[in-house]
Formats: C-alpha cells, sequence, structure tokens
C-alpha cells in the first residue's frame, strides 16, 4: 500500500494545489480578461484563442506548480512564449501587458481565497515580494525568449535576402524564382534600376554606411549585399528620384570608390547591371571618393576591362617616359595632363603649373621626342591620353594590393 502524499503546507502552497485542480476554469478567465483588453488576442487577431489558452495554460500550471512546492520546468513556459509570439509578429509591449493582465487575476483570486482568515492574509503578504519576483522573472524570461526569436528571423531574413541577391545578380533567378526574389527584397520586378558598387580596401568598413535606411526614408527600393570590402546594392530608380539623385547621395555618404551602372528596364537584366557598376568602380580614382557612372567613363571602363591591352598600350606609348627617373618622369606626367585638362592652352598650362610658357613648350616637345607622338596630331594626342589613363588605373590597382 503506497504512503499518501501528505498535503502540502502554508496558505500559498494549498491555494496554488488547489487552482491546479480547477485549471480549465481558470484559464478560461484569465484568457477572457487578455481577450477583452489586449486586441492582438481574441477571434481574427494574430493570436486565436485556441493558441492564447493553451499558452496560458503552460504558464498557469508553471506558476502554481513552482508556488506549490513543485519548482517543474522553470521558466521554460514563459520563454516558450515568447518565442511563440514573436514568430507571429506579436509586438513585445502587447505581450508583456497580457502577462500583466494574467499576474494580476492570480493575485486577485489569492486574496479572494485568503478571505478574512488572519494567518492566510498574513503569508500572502510575507510572500507578496516572492511572488512578484516571480512574476518579474517569468517576464523577463518571456522578453529573452522574444528577442532571441526576433535575432533568429533577422538573421533568416537577412540570407534569405543575400541568397536572393546572389541570384538576381548572378542571372541565376527566371520565371518563377525571379519574381520569388523580387518579393523577398522587397523590389518589382521591372521598373528603372541601376546596380551600385562601392569599394573602401578594408574589409572591416562599410563603403556607404546606412544607405539602406537612408533610401528607405525617401520611399525608394533597394536591396544590398556586403562582400568582403564591396558594397553592391540595387536601387529602383523613379521620376523624382533619379540617377543623378541617387549619385548625389551616394557622394555624401561614400567612404571609397563607387560605380553605378547603366539604368536597366528588368530585374532579369541586373547581371550586366553588376557588370558595369563593377567596371565604373575599378575606373574612379584609386585611393578616392569618387562616385563615377559608368556612361560617363567609357574609355576608362574600356581599359579597365581590357587589362592586357592597358598594359600594352602603357608600355608602347610611354614606355621611354615612364623609364626616365622618377622626378622627370612626373613633371613630364603632370604636364601632359594638364595639356588635356587646359584644351592644349600653353598660359593656362603653365599657370596651373607655377612655370613659364616656354618651359611648357620645352617639356612637351621632350614628351613629343621620347613617345615619338605630338600631341598636336589628333591620332597622336589619342594614343597618348589613352595611355595615361591607363598608366593611372593600373598604377592605382598596383598600390591597392
Amino acid at each position: 500500500m503506497s504512503t499518501p502524499t501528505p498535503p502540502p503546507e502554508g496558505f500559498l502552497a494549498r491555494a496554488s494545489v488547489a487552482l491546479l485542480e480547477r485549471l480549465d476554469a481558470f484559464v478560461d478567465r484569465v484568457a477572457t480578461e487578455i481577450e477583452r483588453t489586449v486586441p492582438v488576442y481574441g477571434p481574427g487577431a494574430e493570436v486565436s484563442p485556441e493558441e492564447l489558452r493553451r499558452t496560458t495554460r503552460e504558464n498557469l500550471q508553471a506558476v502554481f506548480g513552482y508556488l506549490a512546492g513543485n519548482p517543474g520546468s522553470g521558466t521554460a513556459a514563459p520563454h516558450g512564449t515568447g518565442q511563440r509570439r514573436a514568430e507571429h509578429g506579436v509586438p513585445l509591449p502587447a505581450i508583456l501587458r497580457a502577462f500583466r493582465i494574467g499576474s494580476g487575476v492570480i493575485w486577485d483570486e489569492l486574496v479572494t481565497m485568503a478571505g478574512a482568515d488572519p494567518e492566510s492574509n498574513r503569508e500572502l503578504l510575507t510572500r507578496a515580494t516572492d511572488i512578484w519576483k516571480l512574476v518579474d522573472d517569468y517576464s523577463q524570461a518571456l522578453t529573452a525568449g522574444y528577442q532571441e526569436m526576433v535575432t533568429e528571423q533577422l538573421r533568416r531574413d537577412a540570407r534569405a535576402q543575400d541568397a536572393a541577391l546572389d541570384a538576381v545578380l548572378g542571372g541565376q533567378a527566371d520565371g518563377p524564382r525571379l519574381w520569388e526574389c523580387a518579393r523577398t527584397l522587397g523590389l518589382p520586378v521591372q521598373g528603372e534600376f541601376v546596380v551600385v558598387m562601392a569599394a573602401t580596401g578594408n574589409a572591416t568598413e562599410e563603403a556607404l554606411p546606412g544607405i539602406d535606411k537612408a533610401l528607405s526614408m525617401l520611399g525608394v527600393a533597394s536591396a544590398w549585399r556586403v562582400r568582403a570590402d564591396h558594397h553592391i546594392g540595387i536601387v529602383t530608380l523613379t521620376a523624382r528620384f533619379t540617377q543623378a539623385r541617387l549619385q548625389g547621395m551616394l557622394s555624401e555618404r561614400a567612404v571609397g570608390r563607387v560605380g553605378i551602372g547603366s539604368p536597366f528596364g528588368g530585374l532579369a537584366e541586373a547581371v550586366t547591371g553588376l557588370r558595369q557598376a563593377e567596371l565604373a568602380c575599378a575606373a574612379t580614382q584609386p585611393g578616392s571618393r569618387e562616385v563615377l557612372r559608368y556612361s560617363d567613363a567609357l574609355i576608362q571602363v574600356l581599359l579597365v576591362g581590357s587589362p592586357e591591352t592597358a598594359v600594352t598600350l602603357t608600355g608602347t606609348v610611354l614606355g621611354p617616359l615612364l623609364a626616365l627617373p622618377d622626378h622627370d618622369r612626373d613633371v613630364l606626367l603632370d604636364t601632359v595632363r594638364a595639356w588635356f585638362t587646359h584644351d592644349g592652352e600653353v598660359s593656362a598650362i603653365a599657370a596651373a603649373l607655377f612655370c613659364h610658357r616656354n618651359t611648357v613648350r620645352f617639356r612637351l616637345n621632350r614628351v613629343a621626342e621620347l613617345t615619338g607622338r605630338r600631341l598636336t596630331a589628333p591620332h597622336a594626342a589619342t594614343e597618348i591620353h589613352l595611355a595615361l589613363e591607363a598608366h593611372r588605373l593600373l598604377a592605382g590597382t598596383a598600390a591597392e594590393r
């Protein structure tokens, strides 16, 4: 014959056992009060009546079990409630309010059960601090579960968005897959878009800090991805938010070099936009915060896209000049660059370089002797200009390695 379990000692333990014995009715009472007071609960709301009663039962069992002297699962119940509510997208303040309502109903019932018995009331008042500390512990566990789930949801969303953007930019999304990726990224399938690539040369530094939030505040849809030392995005253009306005906004935020591809009309064309943005970014001045549009730098883009040609052109046209001692080489290169900047106007070149006009002519003649090309001949000037750009881009690439 088994030994009967002795009755729990103390009013609070006995009351908790009694409430566990009529738990169904008490669950319904608490749930009804929550539905009446908190809009996110009840029929047609984020949390169904069935789900509310299920989690209410779990939490009440945990509370009354603890007060009856059986700690059981500790704070697992409220922690799980927080996670489930986060999955349903219920605001945390609403959940905590529901929890406070349930705690209030419990306290009112305990007061009623104590009645006029002085010993029961004395114990209830003595244990009040413990009871509300338990409620606080449960609230913290609920909040922790909620925050953990929100963090995990953000991770999942970020992974899904990265995968969707990679698929679009890599040309791996077509048909239904393209629509799915567009929905994940919050972008239309058709419209006017550009691809942006920004580089810092530093894997620990964000190339365009806060650009996604800044665009979102303007109502501009965009999707961004960080890859090592690059920041890549697709931006939607509108009649009010033009490519020129985007370029100005990027110039304000860029901490490194930025390239913008040409506009295109559908996400299926993003792979071409990415290639253009990469070339435009590579064509910017090394070490600068320049923002360059693909269509504004076709010569540089052409050279960047054909590095073998750039190397051959530099060596063939500028080889003898580049072989000079550093000072002589730099003086002649600066003079030739000034010649193109000032459209061959000797007086303007002399003023820019702080030297005499005859000095400018002497240097230009020396360039002609070294390269075998006179800047006054259009064909020769074109070759020298292309060679200068190729040298600048190659030198910048080497310096960043």
